[in-house]
């Protein structure tokens, strides 16, 4: 089996491979569309059988911001497979190869949305951040008059642009948007900024399903948040009030928001349709000792002795010695140690420390990793929670 980059003369077989994996019910391979023109057919990589593509899957670069540092990031994305071939291990071989050219292109993360989570966490993805899907009625949005008032655009402007800036300084856990992004994205839909005189300090940008879907009953009575921030609480009701003025046109308002978001309390009954907490993003770590040297940590002057355990990625198989003097950073990688480790733990779960998903603490408790006791408190403060929220396509 053969595994490289596809080429542009390749685009129409995995537009089908693609069509066939996801959007059978079309039943025609007609109006092949997607990937578009745009999207370089060297961001994907084929597994071959003779001249026949049977395995494909796609690797978008993007930049991602973990803790304050900003990392190059491979987003996966488009893995389809014929399902003749699959149960094969040639996903898993293509993801590999990924995996090598990524770390030789000093992309040191990799980051995916998850069609089975089990299957990725087996390559050393793992979830990184969740967040809450909320359905409820219109008419139960508890409207209160503010100083704010709402305006349509037709297109993604500054303005949106600012508020989203500064809306996500806060996440330590976020995708840096670009342009391409904003347009590929954000199109056909409405758009409306909210203003405080003539600031602009928040957004929501919504849809009108015409169908119905299977991830949420009675989608043609919904308006979906496509996305909606704001910069304080006022900017939010006034949105929540933009959002009540709707409750002639459908009966429901559909959207994604982060787990520590309060959306119950803008309800006065409230007749929630269907709130569930969703898996998000799962993220792998390519390169641990590019990871270890770019993050900003909250203590100086330490030193501990980290092993890690990856399966499929040899040059993090061993023990990083991690020091940091005087706000200098500095990682040595060794294949073998004599003394104490401070921390042990598999490539997985050190992707939930990195990112400040879970905790030294929490990990402990479930006993997925083993540390040097004496070392606790300063391996708390050196992995801390943090507030994540991916919320970019790619």
């Amino acid at each position: 089996m053969l595994i490289r980059k596809l080429k542009e003369e390749e685009r129409e077989a995995y537009r089908k491979l693609s069509r066939y994996a996801f959007e059978t019910s079309n039943n025609t391979y007609e109006n092949l569309v997607m990937p578009g023109k745009s999207r370089p057919m060297d961001q994907f990589y084929g597994a071959f059988e003779k001249d026949l593509l049977v395995a494909a899957s796609g690797v978008v670069p993007f930049d991602v911001k973990v803790r304050s540092s900003v990392f190059k990031m491979g987003g996966i994305d488009g893995v389809a497979s014929k399902p003749e071939y699959r149960n094969r291990g040639i996903v898993r071989e293509i993801l590999v190869k990924i995996f090598q050219d990524l770390y030789e292109t000093q992309f040191p993360i990799s980051i995916l949305y998850p069609f089975k989570v089990a299957f990725y966490e087996m390559l050393g993805y793992k979830l990184v951040d969740e967040a809450v899907l909320y359905q409820f009625e219109i008419s139960d949005i508890i409207c209160k008059k503010t100083n704010c008032h709402m305006k349509e655009v037709e297109r993604i402007n500054d303005d949106i642009r600012n508020v989203y800036q500064q809306a996500t300084e806060n996440y330590d856990y976020i995708g840096l948007r670009t342009e391409m992004q904003w347009k590929r994205h954000y199109k056909n839909n409405y758009k409306f900024i909210c203003y405080n005189g003539d600031q602009p300090e928040g957004y929501v940008i919504i849809n009108f399903p015409k169908d119905n879907g299977n991830w949420l009953e009675d989608l043609r009575q919904t308006i979906v948040i496509r996305e909606t921030l704001w910069l304080n609480h006022m900017a939010k009701q006034t949105i929540f009030n933009f959002l009540w003025s709707h409750r002639d046109q459908r009966k429901y308002i559909a959207g994604i928001f982060p787990l520590s978001e309060n959306i119950i309390d803008h309800l006065k009954t409230p007749r929630v349709e269907a709130r569930k907490i969703i898996v998000n993003s799962l993220l792998r770590i390519i390169d641990v000792k590019s990871v270890l040297i770019g993050l900003k940590y909250p203590v100086d002057d330490f030193n501990i002795l980290i092993q890690i355990h990856d399966k499929f990625c040899s040059w993090n198989n061993g023990f990083f010695k991690l020091t940091s003097k005087n706000k200098i950073i500095n990682t040595e990688f060794q294949n073998s140690v004599i003394g104490s480790i401070d921390l042990e733990t598999d490539i997985t779960y050190f992707a939930q420390l990195i990112v400040g998903y879970r905790t030294i603490k929490e990990l402990l408790e479930f006993g997925f990793i083993s540390i040097n006791q004496e070392k606790f408190e300063l391996l708390q403060k050196i992995f801390p929670k943090t507030h994540n929220n991916f919320i970019d396509d790619f």
